[in-house]
């Protein structure tokens, strides 16, 4: 089996990956260009962050070739924007400095909002207290929605709920957060079919889900914290780049929802779902992969752009599946999935697996992985378009020109 690389160099190898003396190095740590910590105490040696060092290599590698800059900031992860609130590390995921497995261990999806949204998980925000109504919308018209998926239905209602809500303008602190309050209470109703709660997200997913299994609040309450931010995806550039334009934070969700019904981003969960019928009907799960791989089909639920082993959001929740549930038959059959596709491809499970495993552990409806996603993801494209409004500029990107020359007319 092939290693995964050391998370660290030593000032050798971090010089000449960069092909700089140790001067420079040093000064690039004391501009907190590279993150070091040390390494071996009796010779009193650091050791330097891989992913710093890789990054200042690939800067300088595009600053000989400016022309292709944008497009692999765009297509492969280099950072485009500023932001304080996510760190994704080749084993971990951070949120304002504070790992996830500890927020999903032991915080409340209120407290992440809070902490996502000002910095501060302790502070109370009102608009998660007290009685939520789904009010204004005509009967009628939530009748009508019957038939569409939930996020399909929270699509077409967000727009007239944020007519009727006179601070639907107001992006400075308290009001933007009240608002964001209101909004993921809303979607939480639309979610769980209900007109109005006084209980918690999570409480209000499982009263309604699994009226008769309270334990399960906490799984429920995991996945959505899980969910919350993950950096620049499709759907939180896509907020950030409409609170840019100073829309509304009802304009800045819907827009978010949009994305996410794209089937290279919120399609995942149900390919995945097909897979495990498939692999449930048949013999051998293993053959399953390998007839999918033999047709060129992208195994789900597996890999992930930014992660080098295990996704940290499918780890955690698989860690606590199993302290929940050891004896599924479903988490067993999830574990069977994650073995069989990794002996074939070498490719870790991600939180599309995770969600998924959860969905069927649960009993829950088809639908619900995403929806979890949906919900939890909210927070954080919440929590980027307040850290947009902060900034009071508009994202303009520029695109570079392919078509044909320019023509004069004496040509």
């Amino acid at each position: 089996m092939t290693m995964a690389p050391s998370r660290y160099l030593s000032a050798k190898e971090a010089c000449a990956e960069l092909g700089i003396r140790p001067q420079t190095l040093y000064a690039y740590v004391s501009r907190g260009l590279i993150r070091s910590e040390t390494g071996d105490q009796r010779q009193r040696t650091r050791q330097y962050y891989r992913e710093d060092i890789e990054r200042l290599r690939r800067h300088k590698e595009l600053r000989a070739r400016p022309e292709v800059a944008a497009e692999q900031a765009l297509r492969t992860g280099d950072p485009v924007l500023e932001s304080a609130l996510s760190r994704i590390d080749d084993d971990d995921l951070y949120h304002r400095g504070i790992s996830v497995s500890e927020l999903a261990r032991e915080s409340t999806v209120e407290e992440v909002a809070a902490l996502l949204w000002t910095g501060d998980r302790s502070l109370r925000i009102e608009e998660f207290a007290g009685e939520a109504r789904l009010d204004g919308i005509s009967p009628t018209f939530i009748a009508e929605l019957a038939p569409l998926s939930k996020v399909e239905q929270m699509q077409a209602l967000l727009p007239a709920i944020g007519a009727q809500d006179p601070a639907a303008f107001a992006t400075a602190p308290p009001h933007i957060h009240q608002c964001g309050a209101r909004i993921l209470r809303f979607m939480t109703l639309v979610a769980a079919a209900q007109d109005k709660t006084d209980s918690g997200i999570a409480q209000t997913l499982q009263s309604t889900w699994l009226p008769k299994r309270p334990e399960t609040a906490r799984l429920i309450e995991a996945a959505l914290i899980l969910c919350a931010d993950h950096e620049l995806n499709v759907s939180t550039f896509t907020c950030r780049t409409v609170a840019s334009s100073g829309a509304s934070l009802y304009a800045v969700i819907t827009a978010g929802l949009s994305a996410l019904q794209g089937p290279r981003h919120g399609g995942a969960t149900d390919r995945l779902e097909a897979l495990w019928d498939e692999a449930e009907s048949a013999n051998s799960v293993g053959d399953t992969i390998t007839s999918r791989l033999k047709r060129g089909d992208v195994i789900e639920g597996f890999g992930h752009v930014v992660y080098r082993g295990v996704d940290p959001r499918a780890k955690i929740l698989m860690e606590l599946l199993e302290e929940a549930v050891p004896n599924s038959s479903e988490l067993a059959l999830a574990k069977t999935l994650t073995e069989e596709v990794r002996t074939r491809t070498g490719l870790s499970h991600n939180v599309d697996l995770g969600l998924v495993t959860l969905r069927r552990v649960l009993g829950l409806e088809k639908g619900a992985a995403l929806l979890l996603f949906c919900l939890g993801r909210t927070i954080g494209w919440i929590a980027h378009a307040i850290e947009q409004y902060q900034t009071g500029r508009l994202i303009r990107p520029r695109a570079k020109y392919t078509g044909p020359d320019p023509r004069h007319a004496s040509d």
